[in-house]
C-alpha cells in the first residue's frame, strides 16, 4: 500500500518497519503518541531559558519521532537538541515546532480514520 499523503509528516513505511510491518500496532501507537504533551514541555523549557531541560526533552521527542517515522518533526528536535547542547539559542525553531505537531496531529487523524 502507498502511504504517501502522509509525507512529509509522516512517513508510514519506515514508521512500520520499526514494528515489523504490524500495521495494527504502529496505528496503535500512533492513538497513544502524546506528542503534544511532549512539544507543550519542550516549548515551556525553551521559554523558560532551561537549556538542560529543553534538550532533554527535544531528545525524548526526536526518538519517539524517529520510531514512528515523524519525519519532519525529527528534524525540527534534532535541531534544537544541538543548539541546547551548545548553549545556543533555540526559541527562533518554536513556531516551526508548534506547526510541525498540529501538522502530525492533523497527519495522524487522518491516517487512523482510514484504519478503521
Amino acid at each position: 500500500m502507498e502511504y504517501s499523503e502522509y509525507l512529509p509528516h509522516i512517513n508510514v513505511a519506515e514508521g512500520k518497519t520499526r514494528v515489523m510491518n504490524n500495521l495494527k500496532l504502529y496505528t496503535s501507537l500512533l492513538g497513544r503518541f502524546k506528542g503534544r504533551d511532549m512539544t507543550n514541555d519542550l516549548l515551556a523549557s525553551i521559554k523558560d531559558g532551561d537549556k538542560i531541560k529543553a534538550a532533554q526533552h527535544a531528545h525524548a521527542l526526536r526518538g519517539t519521532a524517529a520510531n514512528l517515522g515523524f519525519t519532519v518533526l525529527y528534524g525540527i528536535t534534532e535541531e534544537i537538541e544541538t543548539l541546547c547542547k551548545k548553549d545556543e539559542d533555540c526559541k527562533h525553531l518554536c513556531d516551526a515546532l508548534d506547526a510541525a505537531m498540529t501538522a502530525l496531529d492533523d497527519a495522524i487523524m487522518a491516517f487512523s480514520a482510514t484504519q478503521n
